[in-house]
């Protein structure tokens, strides 16, 4: 899966939630797993060392080969600094509050258009709860597949989740268009992505596909987790979203807004 991972805690609450999916993504691939705090002169350092030291013991339970730094500096140029000195292949960083935003013009959003590796960007709603699913939406516009079915797996196995493949078609005035051309439609949507269910299924993990069809993807989501037997929402981000700033018109924004899920946006190795 990921041969290292990083992950960045900077003694919140919310990062130390967010490290524990970086904890169950390399216990369930057998990753190395490096803990990073900045000192940039906003935490005590005591308490950055501390929320290192709790998540490398939380991980060496699982099994995790965890060790943890603390480096001094700005902390978003010592974080891609970190992920080339460390040959970091994913990183899993918080999304932070900032004037009532979770994403846009935060340190995540940056990362994710700057860094190297692969990107995991978390928005703790709480503890994961076991039980429940997962759910991972696909649009016509792939990723990197693969990757994203590695993850999805990972965190499927560790918190032992069924998981739900949401294939979103996006269509302007879809309910104006006849039953039969929108029966179609979901068909096809559903059987494109057979492959995807047979390749979690190789790797122990039950999945159903389910296509909708929706002016926007990200209503579509947002309704979707509403409905609340979701544990984990799994999203991509394409570089639109990413580099967007208008909060009215940023699907991440808007998604991680309203969701009450923990909700992780995943940006592949560019």
């Amino acid at each position: 899966m990921f041969p290292k991972i990083l992950v960045a805690v900077n003694a919140s609450f919310n990062s130390e939630l967010a490290a524990h999916h970086a904890v169950a993504i390399a216990a369930s691939g057998n990753s190395e797993l490096v803990v990073l705090a900045v000192d940039a002169g906003e935490v005590d350092l005591e308490k950055l060392s501390s929320s290192v030291n709790h998540i490398v013991n939380h991980a060496k339970k699982y099994g995790v080969n965890a060790r943890g730094i603390v480096r001094k500096g700005e902390v978003i140029k010592t974080i891609l600094a970190t992920i080339y000195a460390e040959h970091a292949d994913l990183l899993v960083t918080a999304t932070r509050h900032s004037d009532y935003r979770l994403f846009v013009r935060s340190t995540a959003q940056e990362l994710m258009q700057k860094a190297s590796c692969s990107v995991i960007a978390a928005k703790p709603a709480g503890i994961t709860m076991k039980g429940k699913s997962l759910l991972t939406p696909i649009e016509r516009r792939h990723y990197d597949l693969d990757e994203q079915i590695m993850i999805t797996a990972g965190l499927a196995k560790f918190y032992n989740l069924s998981v739900e493949i949401l294939n979103i078609i996006e269509q302007r005035q879809w309910y104006e268009l006849p039953w039969d051309i929108l029966y179609r439609l979901r068909s096809h949507g559903e059987e494109s992505l057979i492959p995807v269910v047979n390749a979690l299924k190789e790797q122990g993990i039950e999945a159903e596909v389910r296509a909708v069809i929706a002016e926007k993807s990200k209503d579509a989501i947002i309704k979707e987790v509403a409905i609340g037997k979701h544990s984990i929402l799994l999203i991509a981000a394409n570089r639109v979203n990413i580099l967007k700033q208008v909060v009215t018109g940023n699907r991440i924004e808007q998604i991680l807004s309203g969701s009450l899920c923990d909700v992780l946006v995943w940006r592949p190795r560019r």
